[in-house]
């Protein structure tokens, strides 16, 4: 987990963060659950190119359905660049090429949607796309300054999914335009998939968009020798970014290649291994309309495709790469782990894992997900691979429960020290930490192997460095159903840390925000409380501490009742300061108010601050408390 310094790009200023929170305010609600697996679909532009028509998508609509290929999860039908004319209409507005959809956008939406499939469209951030830009045409095609008409047209369409690309585009404004059409596409009235295809990642993507291409275009070699990247080459730079995905959110290696000419048969399975590891779109983009029965076996694997669509939603990623022998995990939401085996060679090799290298102790039961067989209990694996071949396998762990740390559920009263959460299990729900960079940044050996961030401090071991989306998990025991208070000892150097608390999967909390220390640049040594009201039910549960923004530390959660005296039910302040600096919860100064033998909460309200989050810092002090005004 991360806190204790920041990179330098992950930095943000105040005025950052709320730009950032208005873009994913109630108007934006729907974005990040569109797509909670990767996409599965279908694309024009590798096998056609420019050349698209009515009649032939038609006929591609056809043929998702007849071959089983809807069925089987691909219901995105997404036409690429051409499917558009080069002027607008009268009023501005994008058209349809008259000559090779003459019926226009919304009747081959119709027609799409009538088949059970999703539709989608191509365009560009530029004044025009890429083939109007390369074909020297005088084009409107780009949606530059046009966003929120375009927007609204694709909504008025039917579309559901929208590629946006980057050509005829000025360089120096990138993020501006891709975040004018994520925030058109979110208020068009329709759920829009948003594609940002730019060729390489930057780190603001994942705010505005639910896919991003990673590299640049794909094209029918392992290694490439033209201007376009080959697949392998493709492969290599995806697995930089495997952190970022998680769902609704996905890193876009680019299409398939597989069904087209330019590849080996094992280079084709290969693809479909590593986009299936990799929890990757698949977009097909072969004409389905006749396929060999080899593609359409590659294509229909639901081993393949359970690994890619597994709900957990992690990216596979290599971890070891032995002279081009290579091995890849991902895990799995029911607690089984999916393995890659590739080999980059160009001759025939025996990859090998041992399962103890990647924390299966023991034997277990492997399925092969292309020979469609049980390879029986087993420890480890050695399988011979073809040159630039590949195997998928899944390994199927027993469920072991998970156990608490010290033995016995923390109890509830009582104060819970953050580092001693559960001891992993095996299986769904035995899971008791997501760590998203298993690099421990930390300075103790205190639950060595777990990855997670541990750091010695004054008051002992504390979990630092967190970022947004790590959790972790205790089994704790509530003496009595009833109201308690909660307070955590917290840190951060800035201003958009924050943590909610759930129990059972249902928030007990809302989102928290953490205090940044009053003094020092990046300060994660000066501890601040902060509290909130909770109602707790009796009994065993699983408690989850899950952190929501970048970046804090903490020490300790507690839990108090009126007859446990360990908190008071209101925040008060010494009695010797009664003047206090009063800021919103994003930083802001708001202004001072006095107590006055008042409570601070009461003193908040007399001096007419609305209900909502403060932070308080007295004028004679260093520390700052967080009041919640009801």
């Amino acid at each position: 987990m991360f806190g204790l310094k920041k990179k330098d790009g992950c930095k943000l200023g105040v005025l950052a963060t709320l730009a950032l929170a208005g873009l994913a305010g109630s108007a934006f609600a729907s974005a990040d659950t569109l797509v909670l697996t990767p996409p599965l679909g279908w694309n024009s532009w590798n096998v056609f190119h420019e050349n698209i028509n009515e009649k032939q998508i038609q006929e591609i609509a056809d043929a998702m359905v007849s071959s089983g290929l809807r069925d089987a999860g691909y219901v995105f039908l997404n036409l690429d660049d051409n499917w558009m004319d080069t002027k607008r209409d009268a009023q501005g507005n994008l058209q349809n090429n008259p000559k090779t959809f003459p019926s226009g956008m919304k009747a081959i939406a119709d027609y799409v949607h009538k088949k059970g499939l999703k539709f989608g469209l191509y365009g560009d951030r530029g004044k025009r796309t890429c083939h109007h830009y390369n074909s020297k045409w005088d084009s409107q095609s780009g949606s530059n300054g046009h966003e929120e008409q375009d927007a609204k047209k694709l909504a008025e369409w039917g579309v559901d999914y929208w590629k946006y690309d980057n050509c005829d585009s000025d360089p120096n404004t990138q993020e501006k335009d891709y975040t004018a059409m994520s925030k058109a596409l979110r208020n068009s009235g329709r759920d829009i998939v948003f594609s940002i295809c730019m060729w390489e990642y930057k780190e603001w993507m994942p705010k505005i968009a639910n896919l991003w291409r990673t590299t640049f275009d794909i094209g029918p070699e392992w290694i490439s020798t033209s201007w376009y990247r080959g697949v392998y080459e493709i492969i290599d730079a995806n697995n930089k970014y495997w952190q970022i995905a998680k769902p609704g959110h996905w890193n876009d290696p680019d299409m398939l290649e597989v069904g087209n000419r330019g590849l080996s048969y094992e280079e084709q399975r290969s693809q479909m291994t590593m986009w299936s590891i990799m929890a990757a779109p698949i977009m097909i983009s072969s004409d389905v309309r006749n396929m060999s029965n080899e593609t359409k076996e590659l294509y229909l694997n639901k081993d393949m495709i359970a690994i890619n669509q597994d709900s957990l939603g992690v990216q596979g990623h290599r971890i070891s790469d032995k002279q081009g022998k290579q091995v890849w995990t991902k895990p799995l939401k029911n607690g089984d782990i999916a393995v890659a085996l590739l080999n980059n060679n160009g001759s025939t090799q025996t990859v090998e894992c041992d399962f103890k290298d990647i924390g299966v102790e023991g034997e277990v039961e492997v399925r092969d997900a292309w020979k469609k067989k049980d390879l029986g209990p087993v420890s480890r694996v050695s399988i011979e691979l073809p040159a630039h071949g590949s195997a998928l396998l899944r390994l199927i762990l027993k469920p072991v429960p998970r156990e608490p740390f010290k033995g016995k559920a923390l109890a509830i009263p009582g104060k819970i020290e953050v580092e001693d959460f559960d001891i992993n299990g095996v299986g769904e729900g035995n899971t008791t930490y997501n760590e998203l960079d298993t690099e421990n940044h930390g300075d103790s050996d205190y639950r060595k192997g777990t990855g997670v961030d541990l750091y010695k401090k004054a008051t002992g071991v504390i979990v630092g460095y967190n970022q947004a989306g790590e959790w972790l998990e205790y089994t704790v025991n509530v003496a009595e159903t009833g109201k308690y208070t909660m307070k955590a000892a917290v840190a951060s150097g800035g201003t958009t840390g924050s943590f909610k608390l759930s129990m059972d999967g249902k928030d007990i909390t809302e989102e928290i925000a953490v205090p940044a220390a009053a003094e020092g640049e990046n300060n994660f040594d000066e501890y601040n409380e902060v509290e909130a009201k909770v109602e707790l039910t009796k009994g065993e549960h699983i408690l989850r501490f899950t952190v929501t923004g970048d970046w804090m530390d903490i020490d300790w959660i507690e839990f108090s009742d009126e007859k446990t005296g360990l908190a008071k039910t209101r925040l008060t302040m010494p009695e010797s300061v009664n003047t206090y600096n009063v800021f919103s919860a994003t930083g802001k100064h708001l202004g001072r108010v006095n107590l006055n033998g008042a409570s601070m909460v009461q003193a908040l309200e007399n001096a007419g601050y609305a209900r909502g989050i403060y932070m308080v810092r007295s004028v004679e002090g260093k520390q700052i408390h967080r009041v919640n005004v009801r």
